[in-house]
This record gives structure tokens, C-alpha cells and sequence, in this order.
């Protein structure tokens, strides 16, 4: 064997004797599955459920209001992006038009703008509904033991970096 790969060989296995991955039990590190839902070890979590794992104090100001945000921030960011997209499309075909008037111009440019503002608060109430919900399931693994670090110290067999998820 070359001494490349011999080097690699023990290199690869010191580095796996300082990382010893202690895995969580993938039953009760718990997941958000997207649409606000939530689940652990596979089985999907309700409403009550769910309140009783990660308390009411985040499940009534946390939970309800980002799952509000969410809800209402998609629909009203396509329907803002459909106007928008309507309204500007209007605006170049009629921008040209002799009977179009400076001040017809001044109100559609004040139109477009609204309507944007629409679309981007839409849009931006659903993603940050959608951040929150996902920070509840990082809050409840990381207070539970569940959540990834890299430490040094002690480990199994000596002292070395420690890879904990």
C-alpha cells in the first residue's frame, strides 16, 4: 500500500475515533413537515398535540399567529403579483395611446406602486410565518437535547471534537 493512503487510513480513523456521532433517537427530535404541520419519528402531530409538546405560552403566540401569517400572506402575494402583473401590463400597452393624459399616467404609476406594496407585504408575511414555524421545531429540539453541535472535550475514547446531533 502507498503511504498516501496509509496516512488516509489513519488519518480517517483518528478522526472517527475524536467524532463519535452520539445520534438522538429519531423519535423525539421533532420536524416541520411545511403547510405548518409538524411531526415526530414519522407520525404527524395535532393541533392538541402538538400544544401540549411545546407548551401553550409558544403554541398561543407563537404558532396561531405565524400559522395566520402564513395562511394570509400566499394568497394575498399571488393576487397582489397577478394585479401587479395586469396592471403594468395595461400601463405598457396604453402608455403610448394619444389619449392617454400626463395625470392618467401620474394614477397608474400610483396604482402599480400600491399594488406592489401588496404583493411584496404578502409575500413577506408568508415567509415570515413560515420562518417562525420553523423556529418553533429548532426551539423544541434545541431545549430537548436535540439539536446539532461540535464540541471538544471529553469523548469516548479520549479527548477530541465531538459531532452531537
Amino acid at each position: 500500500m502507498k503511504p498516501i493512503v496509509k496516512l488516509a487510513l489513519i488519518a480517517g480513523m483518528a478522526l472517527m475515533a475524536c467524532l463519535s456521532a452520539r445520534a438522538q433517537s429519531p423519535a423525539g427530535r421533532l420536524f416541520y413537515e411545511g403547510k405548518g404541520d409538524y411531526s415526530i419519528g414519522g407520525k404527524q402531530l395535532s393541533d392538541g398535540e402538538l400544544c401540549n409538546l411545546i407548551g401553550d405560552n409558544v403554541y398561543y403566540n407563537t404558532y396561531l399567529s405565524a400559522q395566520k401569517q402564513r395562511k394570509l400572506g400566499l394568497p394575498l402575494g399571488i393576487v397582489g403579483a397577478g394585479l401587479l402583473g395586469a396592471t403594468v401590463a395595461w400601463y405598457a400597452i396604453a402608455i403610448d395611446a394619444p389619449w392617454v393624459h400626463e395625470k392618467d399616467v401620474i394614477i397608474s404609476s400610483g396604482i402599480v406602486g400600491g399594488i406592489g406594496l401588496v404583493a411584496s407585504a404578502g409575500f413577506a408575511l408568508y415567509f415570515i410565518g413560515n420562518g417562525r414555524l420553523k423556529w418553533i421545531a429548532e426551539d423544541y429540539n434545541s431545549r430537548n437535547g436535540y439539536a446539532m453541535d461540535l464540541s471538544f472535550g471529553p469523548a469516548p475514547h479520549g479527548i477530541g471534537l465531538t459531532l452531537n446531533f
